[in-house]
């Protein structure tokens, strides 16, 4: 496991400003630039974290200038945001991932599928080898098992969740606003179900597909617009939550300006939870503008582990044996080829010198038979402390034992 390498940003270490560059799609054919760098890789993007996870990397420095071009940014500007872990500490990073324990809202129930989606994108890639396909199996393992096994899930455990407690935390009572809701995909639907479970009657939703938006229209009892038409109703809209991303903004400041002096005084609530962010940033600094994007969500998601704190602690006891369990077979699969070529080794040896000695005269009479499998039994009780050392859980060990054992050819050939 000492071969595993992460290097990514997060909500923890990152403003939106600064991981919004590196949500772009395109993992596939980022991972192709990356098949040079590491035997095996794989790429996490989500609206909270992008990440890298390497097998066998060349280097961290080399791994770390692939991030910063992939973000279109200069690497000494970027590392104040990375974090980067190896080994162990990177497996249990991931696990922690997996089990949503790591994320802006503690226990958000999307991240699992987020992970599995990734490494499917990374197999169907060619990126996906002998170390990485146990270790994310055991990641999403870990993920379902603690989900199952604890109460860390319970509550609004979704961003989309978060962002209807923050939109009622700044507006008050939602039931009498008029609210509108950009974008119509899986996240969106979620804001939808959140809001309607605090009274929001009749929402607009606009899309750039109108088709999508008539459904959630029809299913919520709102209105669907389309973009042209948003920009028309815009002025009536008290609370605005945006869940649409793509390339550019949807909610330019003129466009927000325009709406405000039809409203004459009237405040505005934004909500952008789209990364990249889908409402100019600008657009906050207008009079009556409560503006919010993903950094503000973490005030909301605050206390969130302090209410789990016991399921958190059984969740880290989970982890950590499932950690254990895996670098102990990761250690048993990186050990296969080296106890076979020092038993290898061994047997030659024995071979050799077995056939020296049954030329030498009255040795030649003994049962052959009987003394191969005598030899065979010699070389077997050697092997089991070298073997032993080889799959030791400590690297050191595994390491002195492979310098011990397997460095160089046998001397026994010269």
């Amino acid at each position: 496991m000492n071969r595993l390498l992460l290097i990514g940003l997060s909500h923890k270490t990152a403003p939106v400003a600064v991981r919004e560059p590196f949500s772009r799609d395109g993992a596939a054919d980022s991972l192709e630039s990356l098949r040079g760098l590491a035997e095996e890789a794989l790429l996490l993007s989500t609206c909270n974290r992008f990440e890298v996870y390497l097998w066998g990397a060349r280097g961290q420095e080399e791994a770390l200038r692939w991030l910063a071009a992939r973000g279109g940014t200069d690497p000494a500007a970027l590392r104040p945001h990375l974090y980067l872990r190896e080994g162990r500490n990177a497996c249990k990073h991931l696990f922690f991932v997996a089990a949503s324990l790591d994320s802006l809202v503690v226990g958000e129930t999307q991240i699992r599928a987020q992970v599995k989606a990734a490494y499917e994108v990374a197999q169907n890639a060619g990126m996906v080898g002998p170390a990485f396909h146990p270790l994310f199996r055991s990641a999403l393992r870990v993920g379902k098992e603690i989900a199952e096994r604890t109460g860390v899930a319970r509550g609004n455990v979704s961003v989309a969740g978060a962002a209807a407690d923050l939109a009622e935390r700044v507006f008050g009572d939602l039931g009498g606003a008029q609210v509108l809701v950009l974008g119509a995909g899986e996240t969106a639907e979620l804001i939808l179900t959140h809001l309607a479970a605090r009274g929001v009657k009749a929402p607009l939703i606009a899309n750039r597909t109108r088709e999508r938006a008539d459904l959630l229209a029809a299913r919520f009892g709102g209105e669907a617009l389309d973009l042209l038409s948003m920009e028309e109703r815009l002025p009536s809209a008290d609370v605005v939550l945006c869940a649409a991303g793509g390339e550019g903004a949807l909610l330019g400041v003129d466009l927000v300006r325009t709406a405000l002096r039809r409203r004459r005084g009237r405040p505005m609530v934004l909500l952008d939870v789209s990364v990249p962010r889908a409402i100019d940033p600008a657009a906050g600094a207008l009079d009556n503008v409560y503006r919010y994007d993903m950094d503000a969500l973490s005030e909301v998601t605050r206390d969130a582990l302090r209410h789990r704190r016991q399921e958190f602690l059984q969740c880290c006891t989970l982890i950590d044996a499932a950690t254990l369990r895996l670098d102990a077979d990761l250690r048993a699969q990186e050990a296969g080829p080296a106890i076979a070529e020092l038993e290898r080794r061994y047997t030659e040896t024995a071979r050799r010198e077995l056939e020296e000695s049954f030329r030498r005269p009255g040795f030649r009479d003994l049962p052959r038979e009987e003394i191969e499998r005598m030899v065979h039994r010699i070389v077997r009780k050697l092997l089991h402390l070298p073997v032993r050392a080889l799959r030791a859980k400590e690297p050191r060990e595994s390491d002195l034992a492979r310098r011990l054992f397997l460095s160089g050819e046998d001397e026994d050939r010269s």
